[in-house]
């Protein structure tokens, strides 16, 4: 009998008892080491009406999970592709990792931030997304990190992608021990701020400094550039080869109409 007791309604009885087990197997995370063995409560609600009933209606319309350290509780909107919910779980029961091992709320931006990393919510179309936001000049702003986590769709998503590379810049200056260090101070410091001064000698005003220009020097014009550039100059040579092709066959039907050709007998002009 594992530690996770999951909750579901009876047509997803079986998809309640597999991600039950994947919990209670659930790797260690990042910097917070394994889950601590407490019980834990997952509720599968299958359509958006049940998940906001259960969540009551304190989560943003998108929202598809959600973790409530307080009462051990992970609620997912089992709706989808069941592949979909396995990282939607890892993602939620880090919330739960950060919270039990932190014993206090902090900044939204990195709680979420880290939830995406520990759920590895990272890939190539995820910063190519970033790459064009920043390049177009999206505010870098970790206050405004935090509203935008909360508004719609459109600009939660971009503040997720921002939000990782925030907790991934943290995880870089850890080295080999990524965030063990900062979460350590977190668990005993009484602020973020404090925390970050510890670990890495800084202010939270000078961190959003710094990741600011780092952001900017990954994912900004030339990192966008880099990012596409590569599509652009393979769809380049193929257009290249294409009108070489075009220009040889348009040379050849030439050379064949003008073989044998012979101006007849000019009689005059005609009017």
């Amino acid at each position: 009998m594992g530690r996770v007791t999951a909750v579901a309604w009876p047509a997803q009885g079986a998809l309640a008892a597999a991600l039950a087990d994947a919990a209670d197997r659930s790797p260690p995370f990042p910097g917070v080491g394994p889950l601590p063995d407490r019980p834990i409560r997952l509720i599968l609600a299958p359509t958006r009406a049940r998940f906001d009933s259960v969540t009551r209606g304190r989560l943003p319309s998108w929202s598809d999970g959600a973790a409530f350290p307080e009462r051990a509780t992970v609620v997912l909107l089992s709706a989808g592709p069941p592949d979909r919910l396995t990282g939607a779980l890892r993602h939620e029961l880090a919330h739960l990792a950060l919270r039990w091992r932190v014993r206090h709320p902090l900044p939204l931006w990195f709680e979420e931030g880290y939830a995406a990393v520990a759920a590895g919510e990272w890939d190539r179309l995820d910063a190519l997304r970033l790459d064009w936001q920043v390049a177009r000049g999206v505010q870098l702003d970790l206050d405004g990190l935090d509203r935008a986590l909360r508004s719609d769709a459109r600009d939660a998503a971009s503040a997720y992608a921002l939000a990782t590379t925030a907790v991934l810049l943290l995880d870089r200056w850890g080295g080999a021990q990524g965030l063990g260090p900062l979460i350590e101070r977190l668990g005993t410091d009484p602020t973020f701020d404090a925390a970050l001064r510890q670990s890495y000698h800084m202010t939270e005003g000078d961190f959003e400094l710094r990741w600011q220009r780092d952001v900017g020097a990954r994912y900004g014009w030339l990192g966008w550039a880099s990012a596409v550039g590569l599509f652009w100059a393979v769809l380049g040579l193929g257009l290249a080869w294409l009108v070489r092709l075009r220009r040889r066959r348009d040379r050849t039907r030439r050379a064949l109409l003008d073989d044998g050709w012979a101006l007849p007998d000019d009689d005059g002009p005609t009017a």
